[in-house]
């Protein structure tokens, strides 16, 4: 019974951020915001494992997580930024796509450190009950909005150094000095033809190396001009659609679950993605991926 409870609770988790990012999308603001604290209010079930009936604030409740060690400070702060949001949206009737934004890409990041971090499965400490303190609440609110967003870094793969074919070299050497003995002895052999004959052949020989290292320069840079694109594990933050063109209106290929880890290839442009899919490269919304942890 209590494997099934859980996951219907994280079955509604994932309704919930999708939910989510779905009316964020449609540009329904406050709804998007009350969907994303209801969602935040799952979790907190699942943490402190309360009843709904609970006659204990939510606000206290997240305090009660930090102060017995469940959940870090940072996850405080950003569930206390969800909660503030969320009453605004239902008792302000706010409807401001900034802070829907911001509603969303927290709970999306804490849906992520719940999977990782404070798996259901995991033995849990009953929290403690904090006082109703209105000042020390007001505090908590304070510092969560004033929180500094951070922004995402995104890293650029390395390129590997051209290799050069050792092998190559040696016979491009070994093929010069063959030509140049060949040359003496032939002058040595026919003096009278030697002069004109040798600055043809120093010309040909000049070309035939230049061609020999050329073709070999260009084989060994194509080797490894296939080895310099490098990947970097990302993980999805939400359900992502993967496309075959760097636009809404490409062919959709596959539509990818929260927390799927991708190979990101590197940026197509300030909105779109590269990555490897399917033995290829296909594009997704740079937006909802962020770098594994």
């Amino acid at each position: 019974m209590a494997d099934s409870a859980t996951r219907s609770a994280w079955q509604q988790i994932q309704a919930g951020v999708y939910d989510t990012e779905k009316l964020l999308s449609g540009q329904e603001y406050n709804l998007s915001m009350i969907k994303a604290r209801q969602t935040l209010e799952v979790i907190i079930k699942q943490l402190s494992g309360r009843d709904d009936d609970d006659d204990q604030s939510l606000a206290d409740i997240i305090d009660s997580l930090y102060t017995s060690n469940i959940i870090s400070q940072k996850s405080c702060e950003h569930y206390h930024k969800i909660r503030v949001i969320g009453n605004k949206a239902v008792h302000d009737n706010s409807d401001d796509s900034y802070s829907a934004t911001i509603a969303y890409k927290l709970l999306s990041e804490e849906v992520q450190t719940f999977i990782h971090d404070y798996s259901p499965k995991k033995s849990r400490i009953t929290p403690v009950p904090v006082r109703n303190d209105n000042a020390q609440r007001r505090q908590t609110a304070q510092s969560t909005e004033s929180v500094p967003k951070r922004k995402a870094v995104k890293k650029t793969p390395k390129k590997k150094k051209t290799a050069v074919n050792t092998s190559d070299l040696i016979k491009v050497i070994i093929g010069v000095v063959v030509l140049f003995i060949l040359i003496i002895l032939f002058r040595s052999i026919n003096p009278l033809k030697g002069n004109k004959t040798a600055k043809s052949k120093n010309t040909k020989t000049t070309t035939a190396v230049a061609s020999s290292e050329s073709d070999g320069s260009s084989e060994s840079s194509l080797e490894s001009a296939a080895q310099t694109v490098a990947t970097t594990k990302y993980v999805t933050t939400s359900k992502l659609n993967v496309r075959s063109s760097p636009s809404k209106d490409g062919d959709l290929l596959a539509t990818l679950n929260v927390g799927v880890t991708v190979d990101y290839v590197g940026a197509q442009d300030s909105s779109w993605a590269i990555i490897n899919y399917n033995g290829g490269q296909a594009y997704v919304a740079s937006a909802y991926i962020k770098p594994a942890q």
